[in-house]
């Protein structure tokens, strides 16, 4: 015996099974029992929409089952198992494509193409398209993604490597920063025991004629300045190089990046014309909750 559980007794209260194969109600605790007439196809389908609504989903299924036992290519039944599999009150779940968690080939919807009458097939062939460019538009996301954080992994390695190169003149950097910040006594304090010491020197030597010493130190004192603008500038040139394809990959990932994503946002408008194609082609439109 097929059992149908889909709505209440009107006596007591309990849940009614339904007899197919006598296509009765029958009522397990007060015994009362409904004949055939209770079985009009629009009373099903209002049990069927009703559970529907109030999320009744099992109940729900087996309602439209007893309708596809009549009529095996009856749309709102056909229909209905498909928002039953997917717990939906109505097909405008699919507006909203975060929402939607179904494939193109669902069992219930490859089912409702096959068994559905010619005039509904383009409503459920169209349905399937939808969710096939959902699935598109998910892995252009998806890939747009990838693309994105593979930049981003670029971006810190170039920006280490700029660290790295920097460290060269870094000190000197710093100790520039650190006198921008000083006020004007400190300043002047600071070049009077920097430059004391050198001028003493410079005096003694002239004072004592000691003109060797004086050579030694004026070119010793250009050699430092020679010898930190050389060093700048191979540092500059190998960071320059260096920098080349990491600014190069970064600038395809970038193209890439954008690309995919305007790909990725086109696909999303073409989903949503879909849904709206299939909404305004719906022969019996499903009621909402």
């Amino acid at each position: 015996m097929t059992v149908l559980k889909s709505n209440l007794c009107p006596t007591c209260g309990g849940l009614l099974d339904i007899d197919l194969e006598k296509q009765m109600y029958i009522c397990p605790f007060c015994g009362v029992s409904f004949d055939y007439e209770y079985f009009r196809e629009d009373n099903v389908k209002e049990v069927a929409s009703k559970a529907v609504r109030r999320n009744e989903y099992g109940s729900a299924k087996d309602a439209y089952d007893f309708m596809l036992s009549k009529d095996p290519h009856d749309f709102e039944a056909l229909r209905g198992l498909f928002l039953c599999k997917n717990e939906w009150t109505d097909m405008t779940r699919m507006y909203n494509d975060s929402e939607v968690d179904v494939y193109a080939d669902e069992p219930t919807l490859l089912n409702a193409i096959e068994k559905c009458r010619p005039e509904h097939k383009p409503y459920f062939e169209k349905v399937r398209e939808a969710l096939n460019e959902l699935r598109h538009y998910r892995d252009l996301k998806s890939e747009a993604k990838k693309i994105k954080e593979k930049k981003e992994t670029t971006e810190k390695k170039l920006y280490e490597i700029q660290k790295e190169h920097y460290s060269t003149t870094h000190f000197f950097t710093e100790l520039c920063d650190e006198i921008r910040q000083m006020d004007l006594k400190t300043i002047e304090a600071i070049l009077s025991i920097v430059f004391l010491v050198p001028l003493l020197l410079i005096g003694y030597a002239i004072w004592n004629r000691e003109w060797v010493g004086l050579i030694t130190f004026a070119v010793i004192a250009v050699l430092l300045v020679a010898c930190y603008h050389l060093i700048k500038l191979i540092a500059g040139r190998y960071l320059v190089k260096s920098m080349v394809p990491y600014k190069k990959e970064i600038s395809e990932l970038t193209e890439q990046y954008n690309a995919k994503k305007t790909e990725a946002v086109q696909s999303n408008n073409r989903y949503k014309a879909l849904v709206q194609e299939f909404m305004d082609m719906d022969p019996v439109p499903s009621k909402e909750s």
